[in-house]
Parts: structure tokens; sequence; C-alpha cells
């Protein structure tokens, strides 16, 4: 009888490291990011995200395709290509945590070139493998259902 309740506590010790060196934290999520599926953003999208160990990040995202800006000058730019370049990119930064034990990352946007996020706070589902995390942006900046964005880590 004692060595199965000796058995029985070191298999549940074992199975709650087990699941604690699995779970995500910031230290194990930090990094930096390349985006591989981003569907807002297109079939290559390009920008980064920077998740520090610390808690802090910055996502800067663009479609591939888009054009320059004729005058040169971000500031002299055309309606129409303003329309394009909002878009078709996004930024934000702020400070981040990895919440129900390592399932899920919330931003708390501090600024974005989304006004309507600065100071808001959106927890996403996170699943991370190898070198690859993804999460569900459930309210899409560009309206919309939710959508899984796919990043890769950068080495």
């Amino acid at each position: 009888m004692n060595r199965r309740l000796t058995l029985s506590i070191i298999g549940a010790a074992l199975t709650s490291t087990a699941l604690a060196a699995f779970a995500q934290d910031m230290k194990s999520v930090a990094g930096t990011y390349a985006p591989v599926k981003i569907p807002a953003f297109g079939d290559q999208p390009r920008g980064s995200m920077i998740l520090t160990p610390d808690g802090r990040y910055s996502i800067v995202l663009s479609r591939a395709d888009m054009p320059k800006i004729a005058a040169g000058t971000r500031t002299n730019a055309t309606p129409e290509e303003n329309k394009m370049v909002v878009n078709g990119s996004i930024a934000h930064t702020g400070r981040y945590t990895i919440d129900d034990g390592g399932k899920s990352i919330t931003f708390h946007v501090e600024t974005s070139t989304f006004p309507n996020w600065n100071g808001t706070t959106q927890k996403r589902p996170l699943k991370v493998q190898g070198d690859t995390l993804s999460y569900t942006v459930t309210a899409p900046s560009a309206g919309g259902g939710p959508n899984d964005t796919l990043w890769k880590r950068v080495k």
C-alpha cells in the first residue's frame, strides 16, 4: 500500500513537471518572428513581431504588393495612395502577457496605427510548436471574422 501511494505521488509530480515544461511563458516565446500567414495581408505578408522577455512587444505588418507613393513623401500621398497604405498595413506596440497556463497571449496596446486599438487589451488563443507561434485575431482591425496568424521565429 505504501509503495502504491509513493508511486502515485511520483507519477503525479512527474506529470505536473512535464506539463510545466511545455507551458509557454514570456521567456520561452521571446524573440523576433517573421509573418508566415496573416490572411489580411495577402500571400506574402511582410513585417515582424518582436516579443521581449520582459513583456514588451512590437508588431509591424504590410502587404508585399503595396505600391510606392508617387510624390516620394508620405505626407504628399494622394487619397487613393493613403487608402492603399491604411488597407495594407498596421503596426502596434505595448506590453504583452502569456496567460491561461501558456494557452493565450494578451496584447496591452499602447499605440497603434489603428487608433481604435490604442489603450485596448486583446487576448488571443496561442499555440507554439517549435519555431512557430500562432494565435487567433478575434476582432481584426479590418473587420470581419476571426483569423489565424502564423509566425516563424527568425534565427
